[in-house]
Order: C-alpha cells, then structure tokens, then sequence
C-alpha cells in the first residue's frame, strides 16, 4: 500500500469514527428531547389544572368581595340612619330634658328651703350692678 492509501484508510475510519460519535450524539439528544417532551406536556397538563383553579379562586374572590361590598354598603347606610336618628332624638329630646331636670332642681330648692324656713338667699350682684355702683 502506498501512502496514499493508507492516509485514504485512515480518512476513512477517521471519517466513520467522526459519524459514529454523531449518530451516538444525535441518539443522545433525542433521548434528551423524548425527556423534554414528556416534561413539557407534564407541565402543560399541571399548569392546565392550575389555571382552572385560579379562574374557580377567582369567581369565588369576586363573589365574596361583591359581599363584602353589599356588607359595606348596608353598614354605610346603618351608620347614616342612626346618626339622623340619634340626632333627632338630641333635637327632641334635649330641650324637654333640660327644662325636667331644671325644673327638678328648682323645685328641690324650694321644698328645702320651705323646710328649713329659711329666708331666700341674697342675690350676687353681677357686674352690672358693680359697675353702677361706682
């Protein structure tokens, strides 16, 4: 044999070497890609499940925060009412009130001081009196 073919030998089992190497790694990546597809479409069928569960989440979210508002709403409008009640019910009832215990108190003075006998008490001068004085 003459250098040339053996250099045309060695090409040649260089070159079926080089072509096992790649069938063994196209082998390699499509075990890899078989893997990656199985993966993916685990994934995809979690990722599925997830998203019915958050649009669920969702409408029963948007379900209780339209209660909460309703809630809101009512407890507003409670508030209102009882603050117009509550003052009418000053309104009505303050001026009566007042007089009532007013007049209690005027009439304690007086039984008192028909008990005792006592002459009714000296009128303090106000400043009015004070200053005509002067």
């Amino acid at each position: 044999m003459t250098p040339s073919d053996w250099t045309a030998v060695v090409a040649a089992v260089a070159i079926v070497g080089l072509v096992g190497g790649l069938l063994v790694t196209l082998a390699e990546v499509r075990r890899t890609l078989r893997s990656l597809r199985k993966t993916l479409e685990e994934v995809s069928a979690d990722a599925l499940v997830a998203i019915e569960e958050l649009r669920l989440s969702t409408r029963e979210a948007r379900f209780e925060i339209d209660r909460v508002d309703a809630l809101v709403s009512t407890a507003e409008s409670l508030t209102g009412t009882v603050d117009s009640a509550s003052k009418l019910a000053y309104r009505t009832l303050s001026n009566p009130v007042v007089k009532a215990v007013a007049l209690g108190a005027g009439t304690k003075r007086a039984i008192q001081r028909l008990s005792n006998d006592e002459p009714p008490p000296a009128r303090k001068r106000g400043r009015r009196n004070l200053r005509a004085k002067r």
